[in-house]
């Protein structure tokens, strides 16, 4: 079994494992992550998280992922499942193009009206901010300006084609105009097989503005659908922050850490997951086991690292989970139920 950060400090304290850390790392970049993991994992040791370091994201979304890359066609619907739980994610479409009362619509310029699903690990946050957000009131303000609110989801603030600032807003218009269908079936007391489907938006409304002359003064009010808003009170997951920064730049990282926080605190025994259904549930593109496989095994010790009470063993076929104590201590949160689907 592999040794994750919280077992390396038990065993030798910080000062030590810090000290091991730069004696295993053969590079810089190596050397300054494996202390981040430490230090991390040190502190969600000794402090429990303050009120404001608790997150929610719905439990739904903490079984099945969007994707962790930019799908190849922006009108590609996108499915996921887990168990007895299915996402299937319709993407939008949105006319963003400046007005022309010359130009005409036809059958191929619609197809190019979709703008695609949401995908990567900004969809992943900007998703637990409007949700963390949206528990207290179904308007959100995503702040004064685009740079401020990239700065509050631990994101640097960069312009240009490629910077975040573009990024991000690509990423919450693709979220406002999707539409998110969550499905699964269970038994009724007779035994036949039940399915119930909920088809649901997000957000409901979506208010932009725009400084023409400085691309970083751009900000949203966000309302989140009525349906949605009161199923989220229901079946949010709470997470926390810290671990979420840790892992603000990883997709993987920030799927699987999602997925330990809903499922190890409601387990009673111990659950194995297989290469093969992590590979259903996951956004990841991979077709093959093996490599899913390798890539979550590379993951692991920055989601462990995140989350110290985790109790996840890696075995030849998959993940062995073990019931463990929450992410968030429950005597923090209130309120917060268990989704139906996704159980063994």
């Amino acid at each position: 079994m592999a040794t994750w950060p919280r077992q390396q400090l038990e065993l030798t304290g910080l000062e030590e494992s810090l000290r091991l850390a730069e004696a295993e790392g053969a590079t810089p970049t190596e050397r300054k992550r494996l202390r981040e993991r430490l230090e991390v994992t040190h502190q969600l040791m000794g402090d429990l998280p303050a009120l404001e370091d608790v997150a929610f994201l719905h439990s739904g979304l903490c079984q099945t992922y969007l994707p962790h890359t930019r799908p190849k066609e922006n009108h590609s619907v996108w499915r996921r499942e887990a168990g007895r739980f299915t996402l299937i994610v319709t993407p939008g479409v949105l006319d963003d193009r400046p007005r022309d009362p010359t130009r005409r619509t036809g059958p191929r310029e619609a197809t190019d009206l979709y703008i695609g699903v949401p995908f990567g690990p900004k969809a992943r946050l900007i998703l637990i901010y409007l949700q963390t957000e949206g528990r207290k009131s179904r308007v959100v303000n995503m702040g004064p300006s685009m740079s401020a609110w990239i700065r509050s989801l631990g994101l640097a603030v960069t312009g240009g084609q490629k910077g975040t600032i573009n990024a991000v807003r690509e990423q919450v218009m693709r979220i406002a105009r999707c539409s998110f269908t969550l499905q699964w079936e269970d038994k009724d007391a007779a035994g036949n097989t039940t399915m119930s489907v909920r088809d649901q938006r997000i957000v409901e409304g979506l208010s932009l503005w725009n400084a023409a002359s400085d691309a970083s003064q751009w900000s949203a009010t966000v309302e989140l659908g009525q349906q949605f808003y009161e199923h989220l009170k229901e079946h949010s997951v709470p997470l926390d922050k810290r671990a979420i920064a840790h892992l603000s730049n990883n997709s993987l990282g920030l799927d699987l850490y999602t997925l330990f926080a809903y499922r190890l605190p409601r387990l009673n025994r111990d659950l194995h997951l297989s290469w093969s259904q992590l590979l259903d549930q996951l956004g990841t593109s991979e077709k093959q086991t093996k490599t899913v496989a390798y890539r979550i095994r590379e993951a692991l010790p920055d989601v462990m690292a995140g989350y110290p009470d985790a109790k996840v063993e890696v075995t030849r076929h998959g993940l062995l989970l073990k019931p463990s104590l929450p992410a968030v201590p429950r005597t923090m949160v209130r309120g917060v139920a268990l989704m139906p689907g996704g159980r063994s």
